[in-house]
């Protein structure tokens, strides 16, 4: 067994006084000596922002990191959507953290073209020093993750592609590298027709193969994972890149040069997790991949953890439909709502009979249904107490869908005004529009992808860009009717484009 599943829960030595009193004096002499620097000593400039200290570049922010007016209600058991573990793609330190700091005034078009004639011009590329590069991919990226810039780059994403390729195969710091993935996957989310499935995967396969930085590997398998999903190639290019994941995810990131490195692995589970919404028969993905993701549950990293109890979810999902649709009808028409084909909506469990299963996600039920309880229960004082909130929050929720494989996320049973269960209470507030609900695994594995893509721009991209709507059609709620105490909810499809 590796090590990132080896390594016991309870493992280390219990610290003395001795050395506690130590640990807490340092951290509170630095804690003290930082409140009293200068505020303006404190402020990083826009390179050191984009490039934290410690390189976790594109890990793990808080929810605290979307602007006021985007932050999505804390609801208790809120998978990956509150304080303890929320996802950013697009996360380079402070930059996402003040998304809201990128001047919103007519003159940002005009920043913006600059940053694209110091990326794409090679005369320029050659006099800017090399954090002067960086700085310009730093703050392209903030603009195109901070709002939808379709018409600013008309006609020039050819040049912009041509030159994130040559960051991407040759870039001259990790830095650079990385920012050329966050770009390329922006540019193409931004507009969708500017690259091929084709012009970027064996590039990013190589990168994630063979270089030797860490985070640059991570940043690849985002970039490879949006890659395919946006460009939405063939089912047999899909499913190569799945087995590609997937092999990262058995050899714990060994096959890669990344042995036990945590965000590589989970980065791979996530970019599976998401391919897995494309398909439409996942039986044979499911049989020869399934027992991977149960093995990663024995991880001590909570990233690893949540990401593989997600994909085991879904996967549970996916393999099961409503006994009242009608058996030769497609998965794409078990519902009439206007969702992407091969997912099942989620209803309430008030049937006479229960969902049919397609086929078996995992053989032994029993071990997995008691890795799942011990997860939701666990105690171990190793672990965080935020981590195991997440960790228990996580893993009840991903139980209860073994048990019960149409019930969502965050699924209620307690039944409302008009005697109906509550089903899935897991919602995001769309500014001051209303709510949406996010009341499937697939939504919620598609949420966090787009989460990790722009960041605090997430629900910005999804009013105003088509690409990002329609890969994630979710219904609105009105905030009137929301409240409504009959429990009845008028809904409305938010979609400027139809």
């Amino acid at each position: 067994m590796s090590d990132l599943r080896r390594r016991a829960l309870g493992g280390g030595k219990t610290p003395s006084k001795r050395s506690t009193s130590k640990a807490g004096s340092k951290s509170t002499s630095k804690a003290g000596s930082k409140a009293t620097s200068a505020a303006a000593s404190r402020h990083g400039t826009d390179d050191e922002a984009a490039w934290d200290s410690d390189g976790s570049v594109w890990r793990y922010i808080t929810a605290t990191t979307i602007p006021e007016d985007l932050e999505p209600p804390r609801i208790p058991g809120l998978l990956l959507l509150t304080d303890d573990l929320s996802y950013s793609f697009g996360s380079m330190g402070e930059e996402v953290r003040n998304l809201e700091d990128v001047p919103h005034t007519s003159s940002w078009q005009e920043d913006l073209a600059d940053r694209i004639v110091r990326i794409t011009d090679k005369d320029m590329r050659k006099k800017l020093a090399t954090g002067g590069l960086e700085e310009a991919l730093t703050a392209y990226n903030r603009h195109l993750q901070s709002r939808f810039s379709g018409a600013e780059l008309e006609g020039k994403t050819t040049s912009i592609i041509d030159a994130l390729s040559r960051s991407i195969r040759a870039g001259k710091t990790d830095k650079e590298t990385t920012l050329a993935c966050q770009a390329m996957v922006l540019t193409l989310i931004t507009d969708n027709e500017c690259t091929t499935f084709g012009d970027f995967n064996i590039p990013l396969q190589r990168l994630i193969t063979d270089h030797e930085s860490l985070v640059v590997k991570t940043a690849a398998i985002h970039a490879l994972g949006a890659l395919a999903f946006f460009t939405e190639p063939g089912t047999e290019d899909i499913e190569g890149i799945m087995d590609f994941f997937h092999e990262i995810v058995e050899n714990d990131g060994h096959t890669i040069g990344a042995g036990d490195d945590p965000a590589t692995v989970a980065a791979a589970i996530e970019e599976w997790g998401l391919l897995l919404t494309h398909i439409d028969d996942a039986e044979d993905v499911t049989d020869r991949s399934a027992e991977a993701f149960v093995e990663q549950l024995e991880s001590t990293e909570i990233e690893v953890q949540v990401a593989s109890g997600e994909v085991i979810a879904l996967l549970v999902e996916k393999a099961h439909r409503d006994a009242n649709s009608d058996d030769e009808e497609s998965d794409d028409q078990v519902s009439g709502d206007e969702y992407p084909s091969g997912f099942i909506i989620t209803r309430p469990d008030t049937d006479s009979h229960g969902p049919i299963q397609k086929y078996t996600v995992y053989r032994n039920q029993p071990r997995l249904k008691q890795m799942l309880t011990d997860l939701s229960r666990s105690s171990t004082k190793s672990v965080s107490k935020k981590n195991r909130r997440t960790q228990h929050a996580t893993f009840a929720n991903v139980l209860h869908t073994v048990n019960y494989p149409l019930h969502g996320p965050n699924y209620s049973r307690a039944l409302d005004l008009d005697g109906r269960e509550q089903g899935s209470r897991l919602e995001v507030k769309v500014g001051r529009k209303g709510v949406v609900k996010l009341n499937s695994w697939w939504k919620l594995i598609r949420w966090n992808a787009l989460r990790r893509f722009l960041g605090g721009g997430i629900l910005v991209h999804w009013q105003e860009n088509p690409l990002i709507f329609h890969s994630l059609p979710l219904i609105m709620d009105t905030p009137a009717s929301h409240k409504k105490s009959s429990g009845r909810i008028d809904r409305m499809t938010l979609s400027p484009y139809d």
